[in-house]
């Protein structure tokens, strides 16, 4: 069962897009690799795939008006997604929490600037926050993720 404020942190009614009706390909995909063995943070990572996706349709389809607040999704939903991991590490006693921590930190402080330069009309391209939020997010969870599998798995997560 995800967090309450998970569900309640999307502004737009995911997954019932009007415009996601088979129209656009997924720019990224779900695969098992990416399972770190606990539904819930696999879930969660699902839905951070689907936000990626829905950015990358919303360029191609040429709707500006709701990338700002797909953005503003993927931090509230990565913060809570944040959190939870964090929770769970540390009840599992995960060695390497402060650093994972960091990491989290990082990137939200780096799209709230790019959340920033894009209200400012900054030159960032819209295709290049997309490869970077794809990019991070699926490197983050097959090398950093993937560290704390064995550590969720004997605490029962899976």
């Amino acid at each position: 069962m995800l967090p309450s404020v998970w569900s309640k942190a999307c502004h737009i009614p995911y997954p019932r897009h009007p415009w996601r009706k088979g129209i656009c390909m997924a720019f990224l995909s779900w695969h098992e690799r990416y399972s770190v063995g606990h539904a819930e943070i696999d879930a969660q990572h699902q839905k951070l795939f689907e936000l990626v996706n829905l950015f990358d349709d919303v360029i191609q389809m040429g709707i500006p008006g709701e990338l700002n607040r797909i953005v503003d999704d993927l931090i509230s939903l990565s913060v809570a997604h944040f959190r939870f991991e964090e929770q769970l590490l540390q009840g599992a006693d995960f060695p390497r929490l402060a650093a994972h921590r960091k990491l989290h930190e990082e990137l939200i402080v780096q799209v709230k600037e790019m959340r920033i330069q894009m209200k400012d009309g900054g030159h960032q391209s819209m295709k290049g926050i997309v490869r970077f939020l794809a990019d991070w997010l699926t490197n983050h969870i097959l090398r950093e993720d993937m560290e704390y599998k064995p550590y969720l798995m004997t605490e029962g997560g899976a």
